[in-house]
């Protein structure tokens, strides 16, 4: 089957430092070239170039618009790519709605995976009814989990038949218990202290205040806790100031390791006794929730959109939106009582094997078909 993933406009997938949506078309494309597809990428990169990488065939385009027209110069640039190619099979898009249009000339199936529902402008946006009319172009429409397939049928009215949930995975050979990598983290950071690790961008959407009060709070209590956070510091489409943010993650005797690589990620992941996932607004899934399960964390989580999907009761604890009192209490029942915790450490890790990458493709392949 010749399958194309069209990825956003935004990183270059294989990005050392790449976000969820690069990284998810990177773990599918390798693991259904495997089963002997003949599979392509296009991506945006810093120069137009074809380059195959585990089978993958990766064509890279430079693009000279500034956001927001680079996304519909990169869909441009796509769909006459494509019209050149073979056609049939499947084009594959990710969270790029206007590819329904751009490639309305391409003899293919059309998918569009996405992680958010709103796209471009919001609710309020005059671009509404052009968006609604795009959508509704797709053959298949695949949300991530159910929370984002509700939120986005109600939000544009979309016909039943057309939605399905693909949530997203987790590659378990790179993510899974490793002491001897949390040892050596834990050396070069000199930690002795039980870690409390949160992974993604430093922001209030993704609720970082409410970890900076909840570890304060425990600080007043205890001193055998360290928090360490690793992301890039701002909201995607807001300005943040990284330095307040450092200051106040020094404030309260934290670590802050910015962006980590991918060939060093899973080890920060088992750096942690406890992971944390507080955010307040427009969590679709929680792909590090699920990585962190993999490597045998109990994950303490907000009960915010998606993360009730993925962090069930017995792989941790969730805690209502915004309360950093709850947040604190429900570290502090995971790491004083030994029994709880190896109980849901063990789950953890059984939980998050149903997203494997081989077990998402296994229905993605279905849904092909379909």
């Amino acid at each position: 089957m010749i399958i194309n993933h069209i990825s956003v406009s935004t990183l270059p997938v294989l990005y050392r430092f790449g976000g969820a949506i690069e990284r998810r078309i990177m773990e599918t494309s390798q693991e259904q070239a495997r089963r002997g597809h003949d599979v392509h990428v296009y991506s945006v990169g810093d120069q137009t170039e074809n380059r195959t990488v585990d089978g993958v065939q990766y064509h890279f385009i430079k693009c000279r618009s500034k956001l927001p027209l680079k996304h519909v110069e990169f869909q441009y640039q796509v769909a006459r790519a494509l019209k050149r190619g073979p056609q049939g099979g499947v084009l594959h898009f990710h969270s790029q709605p206007e590819g329904a249009l751009m490639s309305s000339f391409v003899s293919a199936k059309k998918i569009l995976q996405y992680d958010f529902y709103y796209f471009r402008g919001g609710p309020n946006s005059p671009l509404y009814p052009i968006y609604k009319h795009l959508l509704r172009r797709f053959d298949l429409l695949l949300p991530c989990s159910e929370f984002c397939l509700g939120e986005s049928q109600s939000f544009w009215k979309l016909p039943t038949n057309k939605l399905k949930v693909l949530h997203n995975g987790v590659n378990v050979q790179q993510f899974q218990p490793d002491a001897e990598s949390a040892e050596r983290e834990r050396k070069e950071l000199g930690i002795e202290k039980r870690v409390v690790l949160y992974v993604g961008r430093v922001c209030e959407q993704k609720g970082s205040d409410v970890l900076l009060e909840a570890i304060k709070r425990l600080n007043a209590r205890r001193n055998d806790c360290q928090l360490v956070i690793a992301g890039p510091i701002g909201q995607f489409g807001m300005k943040e100031d990284p330095e307040r943010w450092q200051e106040r993650i020094e404030g309260v005797g934290g670590i802050y390791l910015g962006a980590v690589a991918e060939n060093r990620l899973a080890s920060i992941y088992n750096l942690a006794d406890v992971f944390v996932m507080p955010t307040r607004i427009y969590e679709m899934f929680g792909m590090a929730a699920v990585e962190a399960q993999a490597c045998g964390k109990p994950v303490v989580a907000s009960d915010c959109g998606g993360l009730k999907e993925v962090v069930p009761d017995d792989c941790g604890a969730r805690f209502p939106v915004g309360d950093s009192e709850q947040l604190a209490i429900e570290i502090e029942k995971l790491v004083d009582n030994q029994e709880r915790y190896d109980f849901c450490a063990a789950n953890a890790i059984k939980n998050a094997a149903q997203y494997d990458w081989k077990n998402i493709c296994d229905t993605l392949e279905k849904m092909y078909v379909s």
